[in-house]
């Protein structure tokens, strides 16, 4: 407080005031006994000159000091006691004023120090406010762990994320591993290794054990408590999902117009080949026996068998295919849009160690377009079900897709191009014919079994064990 006073003072002020108190010093002086010295009460004007002069005016003042109390003194001076005596007057008025002056200044640093910090205090209290309210606000899930995996801070987007539901999970506490197993497994800082910031792409596990397709974005760092690891999650499932439905319309897209445009080229020519066997027979009764007439029913046999001949012959890369973690992608792709469509799935996995021949991304295309097909008629069921269960049976690893919808209504022809297996009248489809032709190019088949509760697709898939080589290569 005295600092910001003294500091507030003009110079020439203090220098009025100090030689003031100087004046009245020596006019005391000058009228007492010649017994008693006043020269150290010229301390107090000269200290208090230090309050406003800089460094390099206090020794000015100090000699003025000096030489007013050598004048009021009633001791004689001379050469040999005068100049010691005025040498020790002005080191000891000087020494006052300076010492006064760095007191002051040094109390001024410290106050301009502690108002810094005080500030950049606050600064850091807001910036931690403003961090903290966009963490707990924000739709991106954050979490931090320590050293131990235990997760120390979460917001409220993580708590509804790895709730899985409208009710929120209390994460602080848990392991972080349980929700992110990857993470389990990212390097912690030991000592002189530097911090980590990268990006992963891995499952994680809702409280009910529900996976999800995961993008994680993690750092860790050292702190005074320990090292840290904070991480924001996205849950991707949806746009995973969103990109192979999307992939999956465009084969079917493609396909439909390449298809459909030779087959209506086919059936044009078998058209008019019919037209004109039918009428030489009419015409002409005798060509009926002769070889050219039947080379001419020949003909056209073959080409309506070729109009209707399944993409049997398309190639993929097949190999193999852990079914249990296929099916545990799928899972994640397609329970979403169950979920919100109102359909209960049950997953029935079967043996974890079932190894499969096939193509994955022909095989989740397959499983894509037979759940969408059940979807579609499942909504207008209020106990709309859907069961995925796999078996072994002699040569095969079987996955049923059944459903207790409507069934199919004319299922004979229900793998022919233009068919479909959704339950309303006019709509044309390739789905299942394209599905069919990709389980059949790396040697399964995907076929309906008829079932009064519903309609049932069985798709057949080679164990690994059972391929020989002959098969893998055609399919590669």
């Amino acid at each position: 407080m005295w600092a910001k006073i003294f500091k507030s003072r003009r110079p020439a002020y203090v220098v009025m005031e100090a030689v003031a108190l100087m004046i009245v010093i020596a006019i005391v002086d000058l009228n007492i006994h010649a017994q008693v010295p006043l020269a150290l009460v010229y301390l107090v004007p000269a200290a208090y000159a230090g309050t406003g002069l800089s460094r390099w005016q206090i020794p000015a003042f100090g000699a003025l000091c000096t030489a007013i109390a050598e004048m009021a003194d009633a001791f004689p001076w001379s050469v040999a006691q005068g100049i010691p005596r005025d040498a020790l007057y002005f080191i000891a008025y000087t020494a006052a004023g300076l010492y006064v002056s760095e007191v002051l200044a040094n109390r001024r640093r410290e106050e301009e120090h502690l108002h810094e910090v005080e500030l950049e205090g606050e600064a850091r209290q807001q910036a931690e406010e403003q961090l903290r309210l966009l963490v707990t606000t924000s739709s991106i899930a954050i979490v931090t762990s320590d050293e131990q995996g235990r997760i120390l801070q979460a917001n409220d987007a993580a708590e509804r994320l790895f709730g899985g539901g409208e009710k929120p999970l209390k994460l602080t506490g848990q392991g972080i591993a349980e929700l992110i197993p990857a993470l389990a497994r990212a390097p912690s800082m030991g000592r002189g290794q530097r911090q980590l910031k990268t990006m992963m792409q891995c499952q994680g596990l809702r409280a009910d054990l529900e996976p999800f397709f995961a993008d994680v974005w993690f750092s860790t760092y050292r702190t005074a408590e320990g090292n840290r690891l904070t991480a924001m999650i996205v849950d991707s499932s949806k746009e995973i999902r969103d990109r192979e439905e999307a992939n999956l319309e465009q084969v079917l897209t493609g396909l439909r117009l390449l298809v459909g445009s030779v087959s209506h080229e086919i059936r044009n020519i078998c058209a008019a080949i019919g037209f004109v066997q039918q009428k030489l027979a009419t015409q002409r009764p005798d060509l009926v026996a002769q070889e050219d007439f039947k080379a001419l029913q020949q003909l056209t046999t073959t080409l309506e068998r070729l109009a209707a001949v399944e993409l049997s012959q398309v190639k993929h890369q097949a190999g193999h295919v852990h079914l249990n973690r296929f099916l545990q992608d799928l899972r994640i792709i397609v329970g979403p849009s169950l979920r919100e469509a109102g359909v209960s799935v049950d997953w029935d996995k079967g043996e974890d160690t079932a190894m499969v021949w096939a193509d994955p991304q022909g095989l989740l295309q397959v499983f894509l377009n037979l759940i969408r097909n059940a979807e579609a008629a499942l909504a207008d069921r209020d106990d709309a079900r859907l069961t995925l269960s796999v078996r072994k049976t002699k040569g095969f690893v079987q996955i049923r897709v059944a459903d207790n919808g409507s069934g199919i209504a004319d299922p004979d022809h229900l793998f022919n191009p233009f068919r479909t297996a959704k339950r309303k009248p006019g709509q044309l489809s390739m789905g299942l014919y394209l599905s069919r032709a990709l389980v059949t190019s790396f040697h399964g088949d995907l076929r309906y079994e008829p079932n009064p509760a519903g309609a049932v697709f069985v798709v057949e898939l080679l164990p690994v064990e059972t391929v020989n080589e002959s098969d893998a290569e055609c399919c590669r």
